[in-house]
């Protein structure tokens, strides 16, 4: 497939019409596996654990690509509250290769993840962030998710974290 690079007037940006989103794929592990390493090491041994969160079957894993790079990857797992009850979206994890951040390619793959939730009728995304990880604090806060709670020694090696959520307002 072949889309065309637009940059926002505005910010001169890439729109999010340039980038290429799918289903990750076997072949996507050891990239998935080495930024999982660079980014969420300070945390625990995410190079392993986030791996593993691939291989079960309700989770969901997103790549972003621009032209034929691939630029980061999220997870997504669905749950229902109660037989009958709504359903939740939590996002497992999010990482962008470095060079690619704060130009708009984590919101895209954030909004591209809220829409895949949408799609299975959950009507809130929830996640957990580091207290210490700032710039994914405002990232988050930015894209409308709000503190729900704080938990001493969430991480594995024993960083606090925040639960934040979002209604998912349907579009």
């Amino acid at each position: 497939m072949s889309i065309s690079v637009n940059f926002c007037k505005v910010c001169n940006m890439p729109k999010r019409e340039s980038y290429i989103f799918r289903s990750a794929k076997e072949k996507d592990l050891e990239f998935i596996r080495k930024l999982s390493a660079e980014a969420f090491s300070t945390y625990g041994h995410y190079e392993e654990i986030v791996p593993a969160w691939f291989e079960e079957p309700a989770v969901i894993t997103e790549v972003i690509i621009e032209k034929s790079d691939t630029l980061g990857f999220a997870m997504l797992v669905l749950e229902r509250k109660k037989v009958f009850g709504f359903r939740e979206a939590h996002l497992l994890a999010i990482g962008i290769l470095l060079e690619h951040q704060r130009r708009g390619v984590g919101s895209a793959l954030l909004e591209h993840m809220e829409e895949i939730a949408r799609k299975y009728n959950a009507v809130e995304m929830n996640l957990w962030t580091a207290v210490d990880n700032e710039s994914a604090f405002s990232f988050f806060q930015k894209a409308g998710f709000k503190i729900k709670r704080f938990e001493n020694y969430y991480y594995p090696k024993g960083q606090a974290a925040l639960s934040m959520s979002k209604r998912l307002d349907c579009t």
